[in-house]
């Protein structure tokens, strides 16, 4: 070193130090510079991929509410059949009724043909969407999402979502989400305290990132089945109309009834008192459930919903088009299967149409959300009339459709009634 810069060296305190820092601070912004890049890279890829996994979550469990409520219809979507304008506007129901529950910004539905199926913006059903996004979902055959920003500064995902169905590409789900879910907002705080770190300890830090995101990512898997598993023992304790009041914040502020047009199933076990006295509560309690899942299966899968238990007796309803003939081949159905199971039970089945008061009943510190009336004790007394096997119909229901099977016009004076009821009885051969 020349002994002129020597002595400078010498006369200013720690000169080799000084330019050190010089020279390694352009080096630490460009590091700097690096690591936000980096960070801003894995949290917004793991952020996308975590709110792709709910989605994923969400289309699933979409579709399987669809495929209780409605499974002719999803079964014409999943097979690639069109849909007509009532089957369209059932879906559009039920489809809407979902994008509430979840709490979606919006929700698509589309056909591997592009077409709009259900949208959120109901001027788009039916039209053809171009999206070069969705294009490639349906070319590739993987999630993809796409961020926008709104008018008042929020970033929604635009998320697409493949559903397959028995390994083939079935339908796209396209789910908006806002970007201030709770879990996401408290990753995307992490950002400073770890920038602020990355000068310290920056190699530490990105091994640290790992288990952040992973655990961030586990809550949010934990607390969305937790959700879903919720609503699931709700509706196995209610029914589903029950579930879907509630999802009304004023629900319980609004106790009065709803009058509408039914048709009501009414089920009861036969001899299920003789039965009790003979064998072990254990047995008793096994038969009773088997019975009840076959009914509660079939009624459902007919679109019925299971209003209650009374005991050994079970109370269902249909509505909507096509609600008596699908309640009579629910009833049709549960007689042949329970007798091909060979159970030491039979069931007598009633089933009338006409308007009830549905809604949550109760004004104190005990509801319930049921139906009643005329309607429901007429279908109970038809009920007490069948013998073992048999389903006695009210001629009114079997009017629309053919009623195969079923025995001539029998007037069945009823309890608390003045005039007759005219009905036929079909027994299972």
């Amino acid at each position: 070193m020349p002994v002129d810069n020597l002595n400078a060296d010498l006369e200013e305190p720690y000169p080799l130090m000084r330019r050190f820092y010089f020279r390694l601070l352009p080096v630490l912004l460009l590091m700097l510079v690096l690591a936000v890049v980096l960070i801003g890279y894995v949290i917004r890829y793991n952020s996308d991929r975590i709110y792709l996994q709910r989605a994923s979550r969400t289309a699933q469990s979409i579709t399987q509410d669809i495929a209780l409520k409605q499974p002719d219809i999803w079964g014409r979507v999943l097979s690639g059949e069109r849909l007509d304008t009532s089957q369209l506007e059932r879906l559009t129901f039920i489809l809407a009724d979902e994008q509430k529950e979840y709490r979606l910004v919006g929700l698509k539905v589309y056909d591997l043909d592009r077409r709009v199926l259900y949208s959120h913006i109901a001027e788009q059903i039916g039209e053809i969407e171009n999206s070069k996004a969705l294009a490639n979902v349906i070319a590739m055959g993987k999630s993809s999402v796409v961020r926008h920003t709104e008018a008042d500064g929020t970033t929604v995902f635009e998320l697409y979502v493949p559903f397959y169905e028995k390994q083939r590409l079935a339908a796209v789900f396209e789910l908006y989400e806002s970007s201030d879910g709770e879990y996401i907002s408290a990753l995307n705080a992490m950002i400073i305290p770890v920038l602020s770190a990355l000068l310290i300890l920056f190699g530490f830090l990105l091994l640290l990132l790992v288990p952040v995101i992973s655990h961030a990512q586990n809550a949010i898997s934990k607390r969305t089945a937790a959700i879903i598993g919720m609503r699931k023992r709700l509706e196995r304790l209610l029914s589903r109309h029950a579930v879907d009041a509630m999802r009304d914040e004023n629900a319980a502020d609004k106790p009065q009834g709803r009058r509408r047009e039914m048709t009501v199933f009414y089920s009861d076990i036969r001899q299920f008192t003789a039965f009790c006295e003979n064998q072990s509560p254990e047995e008793v309690v096994a038969r009773l459930n088997q019975i009840m899942d076959l009914q509660v299966n079939e009624v459902e899968r007919a679109g019925g919903d299971v209003d209650k238990f009374i005991g050994d007796a079970l109370l269902a309803r249909f509505e909507g088009k096509d609600r008596q003939q699908r309640a009579v081949m629910a009833a049709q159905s549960i007689q042949r299967q329970l007798d091909n199971a060979g159970l030491p039970l039979e069931i007598g089945i009633g089933i009338y149409s006409g308007p009830v008061v549905v809604g949550l009943l109760g004004t104190g510190g005990r509801s319930d959300y049921t139906i009643i009336g005329d309607s429901v004790n007429v279908a109970a007394r038809l009920c007490t009339s069948a013998q073992p096997g048999e389903i006695v119909c009210d001629v009114a229901t079997l009017a629309g459709f053919e009623d195969a099977g079923f025995g001539d016009v029998v007037q069945l004076q009823v309890k608390g009634r003045s005039e007759a009821v005219n009905v036929k009885v079909w027994k299972k051969q």
